[in-house]
């Protein structure tokens, strides 16, 4: 029992000193500005060495009144962008509201184009006169 003991903590260790140290979580923050207004606005910047950076603003705004009284949504925009390995920098914008986190960016994937015929068939059945759904007794 104690000679597995031993020889896992030593195989651990190895492994430990075998995996490459990152020298991103040792990157120092080289500029940051955080502002907190009393009304629900904020701003929030940073950078850091290695370049990520990372910016957003934050506001409410009205939204539907619910059972629990007016309806207050809390919006924040912004975005971060930050180098990868082979170079390029990534950006990616977002807004986040009642809808939900929204990102945009080059690198996101998007869907393949709807199809001409799948197109046609949807425009048709808009067109179409919309029927009253069954009354049942």
């Amino acid at each position: 029992m104690q000679i597995t003991l031993v020889v896992s903590s030593l195989l651990l260790a190895a492994a430990v000193n075998a995996f490459p140290q990152s020298l991103e979580s040792k990157a120092a923050i080289i500029s940051q500005e955080q502002v907190l207004n009393l009304d629900g606005t904020f701003k929030n910047t940073f950078e850091t060495e290695n370049k990520i950076r990372q910016e957003q603003i934050g506001y409410l705004k009205q939204g539907p009144a619910s059972k629990d009284g007016p309806g207050v949504v809390q919006v924040i925009q912004g975005g971060y962008s930050y180098v990868a390995p082979d170079g390029t920098v990534i950006s990616t914008g977002y807004t986040s509201d009642e809808n939900g986190f929204q990102p945009a960016g080059s690198h996101l994937p998007t869907p393949p184009p709807i199809p001409e015929k799948i197109q046609e068939s949807l425009r048709l059945l808009a067109s179409l006169p919309s029927t009253p759904e069954p009354q049942y007794q």
